[in-house]
């Protein structure tokens, strides 16, 4: 997979020059890096100078005013205010455990046996046997209160065991909390009876005070709980700056305060920014990497054109910065995000495979700028897909508006899809996120239109609406071409009929075809009786006066002067490559023939450039059509055939000469094209061109018809003159109406 993509991308990039290479890596860099300043620099970050630098214990170096009124949540009063609802919670303690009374008494017989034996031995010396109790474990007995246990009586020893198990058994019954250890010890001598003397109630004290140990401990787990239930029922504490509010005076220590004032104010940069601005940019990085290998690959003449890369570059970085609206905290605004505005506007002005393309791209960015959710992914593909799928080139209004119909509902689809996943369907929550999703898709369609009506306006690019306004009969080119060249204005209305209906069955532009057809001729406005069309009934052929080079140069200038007619009605490229292209490089050939005769016969004595159309060739199917269309007209105009046997004849002829000619060479058109074409032109011709009927003439020169309305006798096709006869073209290098002139 790594191994075909790499050879595509060699394959495309053998189409640019190094220098175009080194531009296009230039712009994709640029739009990498506008695009990560988008998403994650704050404009207020860009004019704050050194104060972004600042650190806790600095000096301010100057008076720092906020520039507009925020609140924002201060992480760090609503951290103090937590730790202190968290400080009120007392610990929670378990209910007293009894296995610790046990345990302690089982321990305080051990230690009375031990000291049994200790009083019994005979064999210790009294400093010995002080030495042995002094060191007893767990108690930590003094020398006096070890004298004290020798020095007991038997009677009173056998005494003071029984009271110091009796003195341990109640202490060791009452909730004792290791807070309450000491005070529970200081009360043991109220516990031993009353009777006992002193000095054996302090033998009894010693020992026992050191057994008590707490019976009662700390719930860990619901002391946790209740804490971070304390934590959690805080509410965040919001801090709020007015405009022009002092943050810090000059000359103040900076506190970690005064740093989150300004991390708000986008004036500080905190310390993981540059590490999400690393991540952002290699994102962004690595998306426009296989962007730019789809459009290698696919829509290199794209990459060629720099007033389209612009634009396309242009709407990226708008619909980029317009993806930020998924951070906002309000839902409506996170679903309103019309991205499917920017497939309507590839799908129309480019296509439909690279505005989904286009789509992928936006859907990544913006789940990014979600956190990574699938959810905003999908909602941004699916109303992508769909609208790419409904959508076409220079889409008609009504389509932009029904587009916007089906990404909304899109939109709600996948909003009800998410919700039903996410098991949690709250009302207001989810009304808010579908009203979104209707707000996007109206947005789309609208902001689609705007788009649509700019780039008409600032660029060379043609959109449905700019076609729409070149239609009308009304425009002032097409009115000047009426007035002045009224056969040529015919002639291209039969040109675009035919033009559309054959754009139509091979699935080029149609529409384009039609407008285009409109102005292909408006050069013959300039020298409107050389050509045959607008030459009147009886008139003069002007070019029996001239010779074949000049009558081809005029013949040939009407594209020229197309052109020139085009750039100062300010007519988008599309109709100007219609004028330039609808001849390629063919040759004026009666004329040129003419000059070989003139010349004796010997071709090498005529400059052919002279009679060649100054081109290019077709670049596109639809300038193809029109190529095809201009020359079937004119031909079966001039000819007129009586059937359509005839009609497919001199199709079949016309187009076979432009694609022996190589007039196709630099074009997309296929064979198949090329016949549906023909079936089209001839299902049209054959309604223009049908036989008319030869009425009978009567001795008055009228014909009277059975209803009795007078037919007046038609008016004559030629002007008689003792010249030789002599068969005309017209600009399409086809045989013209024939005159019977003599040259001056």
């Amino acid at each position: 997979m790594s191994l075909q993509l790499t050879r595509s991308a060699a394959n495309g990039a053998s189409r640019f020059s190094r220098r175009e290479i080194i531009t296009l890596l230039l712009v994709a860099l640029a739009f990498v890096l506008l695009a990560t300043a988008i998403l994650e620099v704050q404009i207020t970050q860009l004019l704050s100078g050194n104060i972004a630098q600042l650190a806790v214990g600095d000096i301010a170096p100057q008076d720092i005013i906020s520039p507009e009124k925020i609140s924002y949540e201060s992480a760090i009063d609503t951290e103090t205010a937590r730790t202190r609802a968290e400080n009120q919670v007392s610990e929670i303690y378990r209910r007293p455990d009894p296995e610790v009374a046990r345990t302690q008494l089982a321990l305080a017989d051990d230690v009375l046996a031990f000291l049994d034996a200790v009083r019994a031995d005979p064999y210790l010396s009294a400093t010995e046997k002080l030495d042995w109790i002094t060191q007893i474990q767990p108690l930590s007995l003094t020398d006096e209160e070890a004298a004290g246990i020798l020095n007991l009586s038997d009677t009173m020893w056998l005494d003071a065991k029984q009271e110091v198990r009796q003195v341990l058994d109640d202490a060791m019954r009452t909730e004792i909390r290791e807070s309450q250890l000491i005070s529970v010890r200081r009360r043991l001598d109220l516990l031993i009876s009353s009777d006992v003397p002193d000095s054996e109630a302090a033998v009894i004290t010693a020992i026992t005070e050191d057994l008590v140990q707490p019976n009662t401990f700390v719930d860990e787990e619901r002391t946790a709980k209740a804490r971070q239930a304390a934590r959690d029922a805080v509410t965040p504490v919001m801090r709020t700056l007015e405009k022009n509010e002092v943050v810090v005076r000059q000359g103040e220590r900076i506190t970690p305060e005064t740093i989150e004032a300004l991390q708000a104010l986008g004036l500080q940069q905190n310390d993981n920014q540059w590490r999400q601005i690393l991540a952002t940019f290699s994102i962004l990085l690595l998306l426009t990497v296989f962007l730019g290998f789809y459009l290698v690959k696919f829509h290199t003449p794209l990459l060629k054109d720099t007033q389209q890369l612009a634009l396309l570059v242009l709407l990226l970085l708008t619909f980029i910065a317009a993806a930020r609206m998924v951070e906002s905290d309000n839902l409506l605004l996170q679903y309103a995000v019309p991205v499917a505005a920017l497939t309507l506007v590839i799908a129309s002005l480019f296509d439909a495979h690279l505005a989904m393309a286009v789509t992928v791209f936006m859907g990544i960015v913006e789940a990014y700028v979600g956190g990574g959710s699938l959810e905003f992914f999908a909602y941004v593909f699916f109303s992508g897909f769909v609208v790419a799928l409904t959508i076409e080139q220079m889409a008609q209004v009504t389509a932009l508006l029904w587009a916007g119909v089906y990404a909304a509902s899109a939109n709600i689809v996948v909003i009800l899809l998410f919700r039903l996943i996410a098991g949690s369907v709250e009302i207001p929550d989810l009304l808010l996120r579908l009203s979104g999703g209707v707000l996007a898709g109206a947005l789309s369609a609208g902001i689609a239109l705007l788009v649509f009506f700019a780039v008409g306006g600032l660029t060379d690019m043609v959109t449905y609406l700019q076609l729409l306004e070149l239609s009308r009969p009304t425009h002032p080119l097409l009115t000047e071409l009426l007035r002045r060249a009224p056969g040529t204005y015919h002639h291209s209305l039969l040109v675009s009929n035919l033009a559309e209906q054959a754009a139509e069955r091979i699935g080029a532009n149609a529409f384009l075809c039609r407008v285009g057809a409109y102005y292909h001729d408006v050069g013959k406005i300039m020298r409107p009786y050389f050509f045959t069309e607008n030459t009147p009934p009886g008139g003069t052929n002007l070019h029996e006066a001239l010779e074949p080079e000049a009558s081809a140069k005029i013949i040939i200038s009407h594209v020229t002067d197309g052109l020139k007619l085009a750039k100062k009605y300010r007519l988008p490229a599309v109709i100007k490559a219609c004028i330039a292209e609808h001849h390629g490089t063919d040759v004026v050939g009666y004329f040129y023939h003419l000059a070989i005769e003139e010349a004796g016969g010997d071709a090498s004595k005529v400059d052919k450039a002279a009679f060649t159309y100054p081109g290019p060739k077709p670049q596109s199917k639809e300038t193809a059509v029109l190529m095809l269309a201009d020359a079937s007209e004119a031909t079966v105009r001039s000819v007129q055939p009586q059937s359509s046997a005839e009609i497919d004849e001199i199709v079949r002829r016309t187009i076979q000469n432009r694609l022996d000619s190589g007039q196709f060479d630099e074009c997309d058109l296929t064979m198949h094209d090329l016949k549906q074409i023909r079936l089209a032109f001839i299902d049209t011709l054959q309604g223009v061109s049908h036989p008319r009927i030869k009425y009978p003439k009567q001795d008055n020169g009228t014909k009277t018809e059975n209803n009795g309305e007078q037919i007046l006798p038609p008016l004559p096709l030629s002007v008689q003159s003792s010249g030789p006869a002599v068969e005309t073209q017209d600009d399409a290098g086809e045989p013209a109406q024939r005159y019977t002139t003599q040259r001056e």
